[in-house]
């Protein structure tokens, strides 16, 4: 039972204060990816300690609890009574169907809504690339797919093959540097599969509605893969001239649904931050960051077992 109370205590901590600190501190924006790495990390560490709590709780009152013992070679009462409830038969009833309910609660909001906004997202862009191929035409030098609007258009059509799509338009309005620019951002977006990363975002989003860490983390990924593509935009080009295409496409911008675009999302945040020159982030600081975030995942699992490694150690 103390496990269980110490991962409901966990959950409460990390959704409570975990989104805070994560807007405050400011390496987020120095390091994007680490960002997306943390937010989803704090997500992900969450939900599992929900389940992870449940698993505790049902554990001792199940038929798995002996089958465990035997498997660890460990004593099955001392493993039940690690793990019990209190003493008290409708107490242990009660906790236990409230903890099968909480977990298959979890379990069935999470795959429906992660499974119905994967599933929706994937038939859109289906959508979406099927017009495409009725109404524009590739460009083989450039590598992309360019259709008739008035508008400076630019952004990627995620998923396997997924074509970056440019207005003729905006082919006018960027020179040769501004284009190799955009086509960086494009590609980091389709190479680091943040369309995946922003629907699993929304997804947790609608299947918790009530629990507000999933809807800040929707918004802050979303903002972070724009800074990621961004830096790879960087790497090839230079901080003046990205900036400059995310002005120049953000004048008169207008993005379908299922696509990721270089401008038309805080444009003003960004060309401030590339203009700003904040020096990257240090190895070590880097390295500190990616163990923590990869340390709140691990820690639900840690604390669940903890009773059951006692009881190895103490048999």
């Amino acid at each position: 039972m103390t496990a269980a109370i110490l991962l409901a205590v966990y959950v409460v901590v990390l959704a409570g204060m975990g989104p805070g600190v994560l807007r405050r501190v400011s390496w987020v924006e120095r390091a994007p990816r680490l960002g997306i790495m943390a937010w989803r990390s704090l997500t992900a560490a969450v939900v599992g300690a929900v389940m992870a709590a449940g698993v505790a709780v049902v554990l001792p009152a199940s038929p798995w609890g002996a089958d465990l013992a035997h498997g660890l070679h460990a004593c099955p009462v001392m493993l039940r009574d690690a793990y019990a409830i209190p003493p008290g038969m409708p107490a242990v009833i009660a906790s236990v169907a409230a903890a099968l309910l909480a977990c298959a609660a979890v379990m069935a909001r999470l795959i429906h809504g992660v499974g119905a906004e994967l599933v929706r997202d994937r038939r859109e862009r289906r959508r979406h690339l099927a017009v495409l191929r009725m109404v524009a035409h590739r460009d083989e030098r450039l590598g992309v797919l360019v259709i008739d609007h008035d508008a400076a258009i630019a952004y990627c059509l995620p998923g396997r093959a997924g074509p970056i799509v440019l207005s003729t338009s905006a082919l006018a309005a960027l020179d040769d540097r501004r284009l190799a620019a955009v086509l960086a951002h494009e590609r980091a977006h389709l190479r680091s599969h943040h369309h995946q990363f922003t629907a699993v975002a929304r997804g947790l989003r609608r299947a918790f509605p009530f629990v507000a860490l999933f809807a800040t983390a929707e918004q802050e990924i979303d903002r972070l893969t724009e800074l990621a593509a961004d830096d790879a935009a960087v790497r090839v080009s230079d901080r003046l001239t990205v900036a400059d295409a995310l002005l120049t496409l953000a004048l008169d911008h207008s993005t379908p649904t299922p696509a990721v675009a270089a401008a038309g999302r805080r444009t003003g945040q960004r060309v401030r931050r590339l203009l700003a020159r904040t020096p990257p982030l240090r190895a070590i600081a880097s390295l500190t960051i990616g163990v923590l975030a990869r340390a709140a995942i691990a820690a639900p699992l840690a604390v669940a077992a903890l009773p059951a490694l006692l009881v190895i150690i103490l048999d």
